[in-house]
């Protein structure tokens, strides 16, 4: 599966809620400050501590109260810079100029608040304020980025894991679909007929036949457990399944190709041909008696791959939404949304001047290795 970019926004997974991740840093650091509270109180019943109530709930309350926003900066800094190869250099320094920020921005805030929350009890020096907010604020500002991170990767795991699984079954239902549409009684009965005739006037085509019946069960049975593979596999698999229909259409059927060697390679959903021809036999032509012909085209546009099956057939009807079609088709467009989002489209629509096309466009990839080779 193609890695999507990490930490793209609206991409492999959505930002937190604002509401959640401002509650939930509010109620994380005010459980730190009463911590702290009670943790001073109890120093004081033994002597270990001598501070007024009054002076440890401020200072407790301001401190921890401050690292709210920190908070939400690390969070939201993890979500769009976030700590990956392809970007390190830059998201470092994001990451340091976010660090210099709190430390300076902590200083400061010990410096003007010193009067009403009276932090020391005599001021030293803005050098040593500075030293002593990077002492007391680089290894939580760090904790900070790494829990963001850390959630962030546990959050990306489990989108992950649920896309894989979402696939698995989507994948499983087009195998099944498939399956169920190369045992339907009517297309075997035709297929079983057709060489039936075939046995005594061409022995050899009707060997042919059988074989390829045999292939395209075969093909349907085998579960390799590959979400995507080459055009050049899926023209493959397509084959046994068209020279079948060939035989039992005749004259009536003809398939033509437009598929460039340049795509060969691409990468496509496993079984995403399949439905767009049976679609296109099935509702375009089978329905009238006039030979009727099918176009198989295959063109690189940019960064997308576009795979185009048309019919000059009957073509939908009239109450059919142009995004239509059966449950072949929802099946592979669902596939498209969880494989690639709205990068991925099947258009169904009428042709020019009869008939129908189904068009599907994918993001252009090939396999690493055939691109290495």
């Amino acid at each position: 599966m193609r890695e999507p970019e990490a930490g793209c926004p609206g991409g492999e997974v959505e930002p937190l809620p604002s509401w959640a991740v401002w509650w939930g840093s509010l109620g994380w650091w005010l459980a730190d400050a009463l911590i702290t509270v009670s943790q001073v109180q109890l120093l004081q019943r033994i002597g270990e501590a001598k501070v007024s109530d009054g002076e440890l709930w401020r200072m407790s309350l301001a401190s921890s109260l401050l690292w709210v926003p920190i908070t939400v900066m690390c969070l939201r800094l993890s979500e769009r810079v976030p700590l990956v190869r392809a970007r390190l250099g830059r998201a470092l320094a994001v990451h340091l100029g976010a660090l210099l920020l709190v430390v300076v921005g902590r200083a400061g805030f010990v410096v003007l608040t010193q009067e009403s929350i009276g932090w020391y009890e005599r001021m030293p020096r803005v050098a040593d304020v500075l030293a002593q907010s990077v002492v007391n604020n680089l290894l939580p500002f760090i904790l900070l980025t790494a829990g963001a991170h850390a959630l962030g990767l546990a959050r990306r795991a489990h989108v992950r894991q649920r896309r894989a699984d979402q696939l698995q079954a989507q994948l499983a239902e087009a195998r099944l679909q498939a399956l169920a549409s190369q045992l339907r009684p009517h297309f075997l009965f035709n297929a079983l007929n057709a060489v039936a005739s075939l046995v005594h006037v061409d022995p050899d085509a009707a060997e042919r036949m059988l074989a390829r019946l045999g292939d395209l069960l075969r093909h349907g049975l085998d579960s390799h457990g590959r979400q995507e593979v080459t055009l050049r596999e899926e023209l493959d698999a397509l084959a046994p399944y068209l020279d079948i229909e060939r035989v039992r259409f005749g004259p009536r059927l003809s398939v033509t190709y437009d598929v460039p060697p340049e795509v060969l390679e691409a990468r496509v959903p496993y079984l995403a041909l399949q439905p767009l021809v049976e679609n296109a036999i099935r509702h375009g032509l089978a329905p009238r008696a006039e030979p009727g012909r099918i176009d198989i085209r295959a063109e690189r546009d940019g960064g997308t791959l576009c795979l185009r099956v048309q019919d000059d057939g009957v073509g939908p009807p009239a109450q059919v939404a142009p995004r239509g079609g059966g449950v072949g088709l929802s099946n592979l467009r669902a596939r498209l949304t969880t494989l690639h989002g709205a990068r991925a489209t099947l258009a169904l629509r009428p042709a020019s001047p009869r008939g129908t096309v189904v068009e599907v466009r994918v993001p252009f990839a090939v396999e690493p290795r055939r691109e290495a080779a």
